[in-house]
Order: C-alpha cells, then structure tokens, then sequence
C-alpha cells in the first residue's frame, strides 16, 4: 500500500464504513499502481511530482467519486490533505523568515527553487521577466504537468487542490512577504502568475 494514498484516504475514514474504507484504499492504490505502470517512461523530474502527488491524488479522487462522492467533495478531501502537509512543511520555513532579515533573501532565493524543483524537466514552462528585482520573485508558468496529467486522465476539476496547497506554503511566510499570486492554469486562467513582494522594500510595486 502507498503511504501517500493511505492518507490521503483517511480523509474519509468517518464517513464510510471499515468494509468501504478498506475496499477504497485498495482500489484507490491499485489505481495508483495503473498510473504508474502507465507512465513508466517519463523522467525521473517528473516522476518526483507524479509518485509523491499527482497519481496518489487522481487515484484517491477517482475511487471517492466511484464511492459515490461528488466531484466537489472528493476534489475538497484531496485540497485539504495537501493544504495540511504544505503547512506542516512549511512551518519551519515561515520561522526561519523571521529571524534577522533572512525574509529579505526570500524573493531571490524562492525562484531559485523553484527552477529547481519545479523543472522545464519535470514538464514546467516558465515566462521569465526581462528585468529582475532581488525584492520580488516574478514569474509565469505557462505549462504544468499537474494540469496536463489531470487532463490526460479526464479529471480536471481536481486540479485547483494542486493550486491551493501554494496558498498553504507562501501566504503565511512572513507579515512582510506579499503572497500576490493572481490566477493558475488549473483554475482557468492562461498562466499561473507566482509573486512574492518584500513589501519592506517595495511597498508601492506594481507591475
């Protein structure tokens, strides 16, 4: 059994019986293991957002809704399991912002990351601004893989759950880190528009 779709599935523990539960982890984790299977070949960049949260949420979402769960509940337990974990995680990092002025590196330091972690290799397209400001990360993902592979497997609904976790991990950094992200992909919109101000030093940015 995956750890991650077990507990993204005990989200529902309480609200079916023990039979039903235990019969949606299986079939939940089965279909993880599909996915997978299916996928075998795409790189390694990717595979590190597919094995640790794309399938395990397209799997659990899935067998909710064949449970009998509407597409905005199941879509929520997947929201809220991944709104927890970005929280948790980003704890520490939120502490870290608040000693000294290591919150002033931040904006720098966060498009760094992401280039890294979120990777052209891993399927991420990014608009970068022709001009830099060390105060404000500034840029635009054009292309998402968690966008992509919920429209390959027909779930796009499940993708604003994939958005929301950023709100979780960058909205509470630091009274003086402006969280100004404006639209994603998954909800809609042409791009997905990631801004962190340090608003202690551009306190009047504007685009």
């Amino acid at each position: 059994m995956n750890i991650i779709v077990s507990l993204m599935a005990s989200g529902v523990r309480k609200r079916f019986s023990k039979g039903e539960y235990k019969d949606i982890k299986q079939e939940a984790n089965a279909l993880f293991v599909r996915l997978t299977d299916e996928n075998r070949g795409i790189p390694a960049a990717l595979k590190q957002h597919t094995s640790t949260n794309i399938f395990p949420a397209i799997a659990v979402y899935k067998t909710l809704v064949r449970h009998g769960m509407s597409s905005e509940e199941a879509t929520d337990v997947i929201r809220r399991f991944f709104y927890k974990i970005c929280a948790v995680m980003f704890t520490p990092v939120s502490w870290y912002q608040h000693i000294g002025g290591n919150y002033h590196r931040y904006p720098a330091g966060m498009v760094k990351n992401s280039l890294r972690d979120f990777s052209p290799d891993a399927g991420f397209e990014y608009r970068m601004p022709e001009e830099t400001n060390p105060a404000v990360a500034r840029f635009d993902i054009v292309e998402c893989p968690y966008h992509a592979m919920c429209e390959k497997y027909d779930c796009l609904e499940l993708n604003p759950a994939f958005c929301d976790s950023d709100d979780a991990k960058y909205g509470r950094l630091h009274q003086n880190l402006k969280w100004a992200r404006t639209g994603t992909i998954g909800k809609g919109s042409p791009c997905c528009d990631f801004r962190i101000i340090d608003v202690s030093r551009c306190p009047e940015y504007k685009e």
